[in-house]
């Protein structure tokens, strides 16, 4: 589906576009928010996303079934330069690392618990924290998570389970 519309859409078909948007508008937004700390940060980044995809729609090759990974590496250009231009690096330290409440944790152990996240987070490459990010974050299967990556479901797992196995080394040297 959102090939046809992609195809539509590079012919010059405002209204495919427009479906695109809110096909993947949330799940975007939901993708860049928790790379960055700032709410209006990550609707400019989602915005200047959509501006490129409809600029470079023409680019875009139809019948390669890859429309979804193509404008995800997009978002993920305009995170980069964000950061880039900011000089600044993500802070990892203000992702959105609250979930759900899990009652009775007190004040204090949940900020210890999120301060211990946020440097296991730190450790990893970038496109294991992006598996990382995408998995557990955004709630994205394999699945999906190969597609818009543009990688094998394989790939995506063994990049998961090197991400959670740093992830718990890390977080097993910094426990009291």
């Amino acid at each position: 589906m959102l090939d046809s519309l992609a195809a539509r859409a590079a012919a010059g078909d405002k209204a495919a576009f427009e479906r695109i948007y809110h096909l993947l508008a949330d799940d975007l937004y939901a993708f860049v928010r928790v790379q960055c700390h700032d709410e209006t940060v990550a609707e400019d980044l989602v915005a200047n996303t959509f501006l490129k995809a409809w600029r470079s729609a023409k680019r875009y090759r139809p019948g390669s079934e890859h429309f979804r990974q193509w404008i995800f590496a997009i978002a993920r250009n305009e995170v980069r330069d964000h950061w880039r231009t900011s000089r600044s690096t993500v802070p990892i330290s203000e992702l959105d690392l609250e979930g759900p409440d899990p009652g009775g944790i007190q004040d204090g152990e949940r900020l210890a618990a999120r301060a211990v996240v946020a440097q296991a987070l730190d450790v990893l490459t970038e496109e294991q924290r992006q598996v990382v990010v995408l998995r557990y974050f955004n709630n994205k299967s394999h699945a999906e998570i190969a597609a818009i990556m543009g990688k094998r479901e394989g790939a995506v797992r063994a990049l998961l389970l090197r991400a959670m196995r740093h992830m718990r080394k890390v977080m097993a040297d910094a426990a009291p």
